[in-house]
């Protein structure tokens, strides 16, 4: 198995805590979409997808803040603290803005607009992308925690997309609950309050049919958005008010995904609806996010191993790159059409950081060295550590392409290398 440079690791890290920082709160930059006469300038507390200006010629436009994105930032924030120290106020400040951005774009008072503002200014070529009046002005109580994205300044998506999405709200609960546990002094009333309201709406919506994380019709009971709102529900109830809700909600959300055994692979299916033998690699990145290491979603359990080493075989035969490697790079899911369905980087990366987390648990070397393996395909397509992370790398050529500067990427890189220290420093303690 190929082992990734220690000084390139180290390298990349500081700049992946850069890229992450330079989509927080990016009050400094403007977008604005001339097709739409939209003008956006970021608030503070938000999370751009991606700071880069595109327009879908052909890289995407992702300078939205997406809540699902946002979250697994929020819980990498000690991770670009440790990768660079001095950046430390500056992310104490960043998890402040955010509560209190999430908390003002939540709103249950919060009136969306009579009508889509961009009907006067939008060209003909980009009105039929507006979202419809009748949506917009539907916009309040819970209907904002159903939003899987908003403007970078806070206002409502004005743009069609696919909704509703109930994987953000889990996401940014447990990411808080984290960070408050890896940071005390990161709680306050308003974090509570924020964490409260996404468990609240949980227990009202998770397990029904919605929008899964790759953000794909038709609306159904995926396992990544399953098992992240199990792992919300779980987190919650073991920090005392209305825990007996919240714990027979969890329940409740477990015995619902076995429903998504998939008895052709012995691992979880992609979701309940699916067929037989399909599967997702979102299922183990959630997995990974939830980080237990006992029960039906932990990190070491059979269907958790089973279903990656069915993702492995997929992506191995799919992807012309993979031909001769001992690990393969890791798309999303087998017929995936996106920008022609190549390997992501926080796919591959997710699953660097899920066998390192086993190798830790397990002491297992060969977990260790399969996750090397993975970070040396990124260390292969991606090595001038300057150089940002992109979402997607081509599946004949390993070039970048699609988003070029993914802030998700940048998040995902930390976590997998955090967890190979964690796995060297427990493989020590084995010894």
């Amino acid at each position: 198995m190929p082992v990734p440079d220690a000084d390139w690791i180290a390298a990349r890290c500081r700049s992946a805590a850069g890229a992450m920082k330079a989509a927080c709160s990016a009050t400094h930059l403007v977008r604005n979409r001339d097709g739409f006469g939209w003008v956006v300038r970021p608030a503070p507390g938000s999370v751009l997808a991606s700071t880069r200006i595109a327009s879908w010629q052909p890289e995407p436009d992702y300078f939205h803040h997406w809540v699902r994105d946002s979250a697994i930032v929020l819980r990498a924030v000690p991770l670009a603290v440790a990768a660079d120290p001095a950046s430390a106020d500056f992310w104490r400040g960043f998890v402040s803005d955010f509560i209190d951005f999430s908390l003002v774009t939540t709103d249950p008072e919060r009136h969306g607009p009579a009508a889509n503002p961009l009907k006067s200014t939008a060209s003909p070529s980009h009105a039929k992308f507006l979202r419809p009046d009748a949506e917009l002005a539907a916009l309040h109580g819970p209907r904002w925690l159903e939003e899987p994205r908003l403007s970078a300044d806070g206002s409502p998506d004005l743009e069609q997309w696919g909704r509703p999405q109930d994987d953000g709200p889990a996401l940014r609960a447990s990411a808080l609950m984290s960070l408050i546990d890896a940071v005390p002094e990161a709680g306050s009333a308003q974090a509570e309050a924020m964490i409260a309201r996404d468990l609240a709406h949980l227990l009202q919506v998770a397990g029904r049919p919605c929008i899964g994380p790759w953000e794909e019709w038709p609306p159904r009971r995926c396992s990544f958005t399953v098992i992240v709102q199990w792992d919300a529900l779980e987190r919650g109830s073991r920090r005392g008010k209305g825990c007996d809700r919240l714990a027979a909600k969890a329940r409740e959300l477990a015995a619902l995904l076995e429903m998504a055994a998939d008895p052709e692979t012995g691992g979880w299916r992609e979701s309940i609806e699916a067929d037989a033998g399909t599967l997702d690699a979102a299922t183990c990145l959630a997995i990974l996010h939830a980080h237990r290491d006992t029960g039906p979603f932990a990190m070491t359990a059979p269907r958790t191993a089973a279903t990656a080493a069915g993702l492995e075989r997929i992506f191995a035969g799919i992807y012309p790159i993979n031909r001769d490697r001992s690990v393969p790079a890791i798309g999303r899911w087998e017929s995936d059409v996106y920008f022609d369905g190549n390997p992501w980087y926080p796919t591959t990366l997710g699953f660097a950081a899920l066998h390192y987390r086993i190798a830790a648990l397990t002491g297992d070397a060969s977990a260790f060295a399969k996750a090397d393996g993975w970070m040396s395909i990124v260390q292969h397509y991606a090595p001038d550590p300057d150089t940002p992370l992109p979402e997607q790398f081509d599946r004949r050529t390993g070039a970048p392409t699609s988003c070029l500067n993914l802030t998700w990427s940048a998040a995902a890189f930390l976590e997998a290398a955090a967890a190979r220290d964690a796995a060297i420093q427990a493989t020590f303690r084995i010894r």
